[in-house]
């Protein structure tokens, strides 16, 4: 590699998972469309607290993101701060969950600073990125 500040590693470790989790990030999550092009979107994210490995979002029902990835799971998810910036690669599992979905949407809400009663009524489902690769730019 001739970057020597980029490196990839296959697991979040337990250094990363904090500067995720330091403060709110907006991460793009990119998906590919019905066409193969990427489609992006801003994000809110956690770390899904029963499974290290795995990224929590959400969306509405309906959304393309979530045609998408019906389509074809494979994601990426940027995180960028100044001149650092991490890519997770994987792929995205849905939970039909409603129920959890509204939590956790809830949940990403309040830890966003938002108010969670915006969702009520919605469909929501939650998208869960089983982190595969992991690229580093420090």
């Amino acid at each position: 590699m001739s970057d020597p500040a980029l490196t990839v590693e296959a697991v979040l470790t337990d250094d990363l998972r904090d500067w995720l989790l330091a403060r709110p990030r907006y991460p793009v999550l990119a998906v590919l469309d019905s066409e193969g092009a990427p489609n992006q979107s801003v994000m809110w994210f956690d770390v899904d607290p029963d499974r290290p490995d795995t990224i929590l979002m959400n969306t509405k029902i309906g959304r393309a993101k979530e045609r998408f990835v019906r389509r074809d799971p494979r994601a990426s998810l940027a995180f960028e701060e100044d001149m650092t910036w991490v890519a997770l690669q994987g792929t995205i599992e849905l939970d039909e969950d409603r129920e959890s979905s509204m939590r956790e949407i809830r949940a990403l809400a309040e830890r966003y600073g938002s108010d969670p009663d915006q969702f009520t009524g919605q469909e929501r489902i939650t998208m869960r990125l089983r982190v595969e690769r992991v690229i580093r730019h420090d």
